[in-house]
């Protein structure tokens, strides 16, 4: 699906993925190829069209269907949790990396114009979101039989 767009309104996230993926090189943690997802605190997603519909599935361990907000607004579909740890209580110890305690991200997707905003459906199961986008019916392909001249 060459339509969909992964969206990044806040310029600034660059910046801190380049730190990411420069502090995993020097841990020797490595990064997906073409994805930085893992390191920049935002879920894996992997999107798949199909005959009828899109589907889009996002890894979110940790996470209740409580914990995510979805919206779509102007074909540009927002992924976004702000979760809390319920313990924060620093201990003894100067830290070097924190990135345990407060667990945010936004994601944003501009779909195809063949995606029907209104039946956009979403469950969550096992830490896995899926959302569904079923295409518009006039959207959908349709086979044209040939008449006998």
């Amino acid at each position: 699906m060459k339509s969909v767009v992964t969206y990044n309104p806040d310029p600034v996230l660059s910046v801190f993925d380049d730190w990411d993926r420069m502090i995993g090189d020097f841990l020797g943690r490595g990064v997906r190829s073409g994805s930085s997802a893992s390191t920049c605190g935002y879920p894996a997603v992997d999107i798949r069209e199909e005959k009828e519909r899109y589907v889009l599935e996002a890894e979110m361990p940790g996470l209740g269907e409580k914990d995510v907000d979805i919206k779509v607004n102007d074909r540009v579909l927002s992924i976004a949790s702000i979760k809390q740890e319920e313990n924060t209580e620093e201990k003894d110890g100067n830290f070097l990396i924190r990135e345990r305690g407060i667990k945010t991200f936004r994601r944003a997707f501009t779909l195809p114009r063949d995606v029907n905003v209104d039946k956009i459906s979403a469950s969550f199961r096992d830490g896995l979101l899926s959302i569904v986008l079923p295409k518009r019916p006039e959207a959908q392909e349709k086979t044209i039989s040939i008449a006998r001249g």
